[in-house]
């Protein structure tokens, strides 16, 4: 006969040790921003206090530019702060650049005003949160001395009623207190400290400029498009065009002597030349390889089809996205085409990586160098194409050292 095991309900501590953990870390926060609180009144509130009156003598804003600038530096050791003890990771603010001197560049930035007004109150508020950490934590014993004096008989429990219910409250009452408390510092630092409006302009500035490269490069991707067409399979076309209207009116007439043979063999060339034409430039469209098989497959094409051995070696932990896929083949496809053209090259490299934020490509070769993407060449246009999509791209080719490219292209587009 079966039994039922009774089931009983089994209590974890998981949460009991999460919030001691969270109340030792709060309170470790508040005692290290105790001595940081005094500091900061130390230094900043005699250095603000002393520009002030200076300014009429121009030496103000010598001190005010220096305040401001180790204000900057306070808030990184804040950030640090943060970081390491409630582990909060405030991004460093962007400081917008000035082309005014070093003296007046630090006045008219307002991510340092932000930093110092984040100093001055954590004057305040940290030298409170340090003194509730040790009241709370102080408290307890206070508590047990108490008790062992009103058991003993030596004070009355009346004159002692007061203080012990202060120190029940803090007991009950005082992690909650620390925790509110690191809270809002936490608050305090992610509007004061963290990226502000300034960073959006930039950013804004940044997608603007990407944009209008992204623009450019589809304008010169098209130019080059019709280009090919103009001068290849359209003119190859025209040729067959115009061979089978002279075999039609010949043979019209009944000449079919060899000369009508002789020009459709020829129109037939044309046209088979203006197919791979064609196919070729489809393929540099966008070749069909890539859709199927990603880009190693496709890079392993390009690779074949080069006069330069190329060592290939393509380790990607996921497929990319495809408008990645595709500016990694074309990159790699204008730098090998460049390898075969310019470099003299007996050897060239293409490593392709990836990880969580990026996929990067390498392209090298041991050929003669003195690649400069400066001067308007295909490599500007590529450079404009990566910056489109947010990515970085660096060419280092000094003169008879070979060429080395360098291109990341970021998976989440900043």
């Amino acid at each position: 006969m079966a039994t039922a095991t009774p089931t009983t309900t089994s209590w974890s501590a998981k949460p009991i040790r999460a919030y001691w953990r969270h109340f030792i870390r709060d309170s470790t926060y508040g005692i290290a921003g105790f001595p940081l609180s005094i500091l900061w009144l130390t230094i900043f509130v005699p250095l603000v206090a002393v520009s002030g009156p200076l300014m009429i003598l121009g030496v103000g804003f010598v001190v005010l530019a220096f305040t401001l600038r180790a204000a900057t530096a306070a808030a990184g050791a804040e950030r640090w702060l943060l970081r390491e003890i409630l582990q909060v990771d405030i991004a460093d603010p962007i400081h917008l650049q000035s082309h005014r001197s070093p003296l007046i560049s630090p006045i008219e930035d307002p991510t340092r005003w932000r930093a110092l007004g984040f100093l001055c109150i954590r004057m305040v508020t940290g030298m409170f949160h340090g003194s509730i950490v040790m009241v709370v934590w102080l408290f307890p014993i206070f508590q047990l001395v108490a008790f062992i004096l009103v058991i003993t008989g030596e004070v009355p429990l009346t004159d002692l009623a007061i203080p012990i219910g202060i120190g029940l409250f803090f007991i009950a009452f005082g992690p909650l207190i620390i925790s509110g408390l690191a809270k809002s510092h936490v608050a305090i630092a992610r509007s004061l400290l963290g990226p502000g409006r300034e960073q959006l302009i930039v950013e804004a500035d940044l997608a603007v400029r990407n944009r209008d490269l992204s623009v450019e490069a589809a304008e010169a991707e098209r130019r080059r498009i019709e280009r090919d067409l103009h001068d290849g399979a359209q003119a190859r076309l025209a040729t067959v065009a115009l061979d089978l209207g002279r075999a039609k009116r010949k043979l019209e007439h009944g000449e079919a002597d060899p000369e009508v043979a002789a020009i459709i063999d020829h129109a037939h060339s044309d046209a088979k030349a203006a197919i791979v034409e064609l196919r070729n430039l489809a393929r540099g469209i966008h070749p069909a390889v890539l859709t199927d098989r990603g880009l190693d497959a496709a890079l392993s094409e390009v690779a074949a089809r080069c006069t330069v051995p190329v060592h290939l070696d393509v380790r990607l932990r996921t497929r990319p996205p495809a408008h990645i896929e595709s500016a990694a083949y074309f990159a790699v496809s204008e730098l090998v085409a460049n390898i075969s053209k310019h470099s003299k090259a007996r050897n060239a490299w293409v490593t392709v990586r990836s990880d969580e934020d990026a996929v990067y490509l390498d392209v090298s070769d041991d050929g003669i160098g003195g690649a400069d993407p400066t001067i308007g060449s295909g490599l500007d246009g590529l450079h404009d194409r990566i910056a489109g999509l947010g990515g970085d791209f660096s060419v280092r080719s000094p003169l008879g050292g070979g060429t080395a490219t360098m291109i990341e292209l970021p998976l989440n587009q900043r």
